[in-house]
């Protein structure tokens, strides 16, 4: 049996949005957060996230890899690292490949904002085999 999201992607022409993790964002050119040193066990357990964690957010940059190295229609929003619900502000900045980071240095959306820049992107294409982000 398919799911929706394999028959999406074996149907060239079907577009196919996800919502990936912010550890395929890059930290500096060429390296993403899922890949750096940092991202050990000391910084999931500060974060209150158990160790096993750290496989979740190498496979998001994995699947992201997996569609850039395709020919399919897809377009994957990484929200901002710290994502949490909140309030729906509508008044998000949209990024690329690295984090929008906020006056703090943050990067940080809320779910309710991330859903409508998912919504968003879904009515007005703008990043067809790309990724983007979010952030305030």
């Amino acid at each position: 049996m398919y799911t929706s999201a394999t028959r999406a992607v074996t149907h060239p022409r079907t577009r196919l949005i996800v919502i990936g993790g912010a550890g395929s964002l890059e930290v500096e050119p060429g390296v993403v957060r899922a890949d750096h040193d940092h991202l050990g066990h000391e910084s999931l357990d500060a974060l209150g996230l158990p160790r096993e964690y750290i496989a979740a957010v190498r496979g998001h940059r994995d699947a992201l890899t997996v569609l850039r190295t395709s020919n399919r229609l897809w377009t994957h929003l990484s929200p901002g690292e710290n994502i949490a619900s909140g309030e729906r502000t509508g008044r998000y900045r949209v990024g690329g490949d690295q984090p929008v980071l906020d006056a703090d240095g943050l990067s940080r959306s809320s779910v309710e904002d991330a859903a409508v820049a998912l919504v968003d992107e879904a009515e007005l294409p703008r990043f067809v085999q790309r990724r983007f982000t979010i952030g305030y």
